[in-house]
């Protein structure tokens, strides 16, 4: 039988409302404090057993009756205040994009190969780190400020993380993955390590340009996206669940599912949105890559449309909404752009086995996100007083105004740093 999971949002999750969700539903739940490397998520879930992510009152389970689902919702008396069915995510928010990666694939690595190969013969090392910045950090302010991320946890959401990157030797990098069978310190898409290494990376070892925003931060990695760069609600939760338990403080999510015109957002994600944040952890989402501008623009999508989830869309070297960016069409039922950040023409940290030179170019909001990610890893570094809630609205006050440009593509503006 086809597996079939839902998403289950409670109103609570005292003993006593456990209780009467197992006796209900004749399940056994396992709280996710008593997860592990050995003991994880989707080894357990089945029709018999359930898990609770505890910091965030949902839980998943599996081929449920979903009428007795639904009864449960429209008892007032019950605990069960929303469910809703497994969905699935994809890397750039667009599983056009997805199915054109697999056409021709070998040819392109090919190609991408034989091109690093030649580059790398004109590259001469540096005889000291230069510290040019790339285009994107200079737009965001980041070669004017002293600020590193310093002593403040980073977690990517994401494919995965080339672990054996000569940029990224010597820094002690903690990771989990949520894939079955797939190891998080493995990428082989690519996606999570180019996205780390624009929220956390520093310099390139051949060019010594630097490409990274906050270089000191500690980085996290969650493994929430397969090799083909898809994910499901549930290990999207169960990543963002355990980065809290980890005390991380903001999570880069470069991941997204489209939504209709007028769709409202996810109860799901807005709930974990808002646990995030009563844990003093900030979680930025990419608003998508659906739009064909100017002509046919697109809604954020989930779960970037939530309230409680900061959306970034995407801007060119040029100051321009980027052809591909969702924008807040669903304002009225949720779904705005908060902040805009660079997504176009993005040079960051790939892995080697994929790209000889261990560097890529690549476009979407997902580069956009983790500029974001780190600009606020330096502003909880400088406010280490503040919440995460407050840095949020540091950080819009701060952005950028674009001029020509509509508050409903990039919200507040670009994203600054300010010492």
């Amino acid at each position: 039988m086809k597996s079939e999971k839902y998403i289950v949002l409670l109103e609570n999750q005292d003993s006593k409302t456990l209780k009467s969700v197992e006796k209900e539903f004749q399940l056994k739940l396992t709280s996710s404090e008593f997860l592990s490397k050995d003991n994880r998520s989707f080894d357990l879930i089945d029709d018999k057993n359930g898990v609770l992510y505890k910091n965030l009152n949902v839980m998943v389970v599996d081929k449920m009756d979903e009428d007795q689902l639904m009864s449960a919702v429209n008892d007032g008396s019950n605990p069960i205040i929303h469910f809703e069915k497994e969905r699935t995510f994809y890397i750039d928010g667009a599983l056009e994009i997805v199915k054109s990666l697999q056409v021709s694939v070998s040819e392109m690595e090919q190609k991408l190969l034989e091109l690093e190969t030649e580059l790398k013969k004109k590259v001469k090392k540096p005889s000291k780190v230069t510290t040019d910045f790339e285009w994107g950090l200079k737009a965001v302010g980041l070669d004017t400020t002293q600020l590193t991320g310093k002593g403040v946890d980073l977690c990517i959401l994401d494919t995965g993380f080339d672990v054996t990157h000569p940029d990224f030797l010597g820094r002690t990098i903690e990771g989990k993955s949520f894939i079955s069978g797939e190891a998080w310190d493995i990428d082989l898409k690519g996606h999570g390590t180019h996205c780390a290494g624009t929220a956390a990376g520093n310099v390139r070892l051949d060019t010594g340009k630097r490409y990274g925003s906050a270089k000191n931060a500690n980085l996290k990695i969650a493994k929430a996206l397969a090799n083909d760069g898809s994910g499901t609600t549930s290990s999207i939760v169960d990543a963002i669940d355990w980065a809290i338990s980890k005390k991380v403080r903001v999570i880069s999510m470069s991941l997204s599912a489209p939504v209709q015109l007028n769709e409202a957002p996810s109860p799901i994600f807005e709930m974990v949105g808002k646990k995030a944040l009563d844990n003093n952890c900030l979680l930025i989402a990419a608003a998508g890559n659906d739009s064909q501008r100017p002509a046919l623009p697109q809604p954020v999508s989930i779960p970037a449309n939530s309230e409680s989830i900061m959306a970034v869309g995407a801007i060119d070297g040029q100051m321009r909404v980027a052809t591909f960016s969702n924008g807040g069409l669903n304002a009225a039922t949720g779904g705005v752009i908060n902040v805009c950040a660079p997504g176009v023409d993005v040079l960051s940290s790939f892995p080697k086995s994929l790209v000889v030179e261990g560097y890529m170019l690549k476009n979407g909001t997902s580069m956009a996100t983790p500029h974001v990610a780190g600009i606020v890893a330096l502003y909880m570094e400088k406010y280490r007083h503040l919440t995460a809630l407050e840095i949020w609205k540091v950080l819009e006050k701060n952005a950028r105004l674009l001029e020509g440009l509509k508050y409903r593509d990039v919200g507040n503006g670009l994203v600054q740093i300010k010492d």
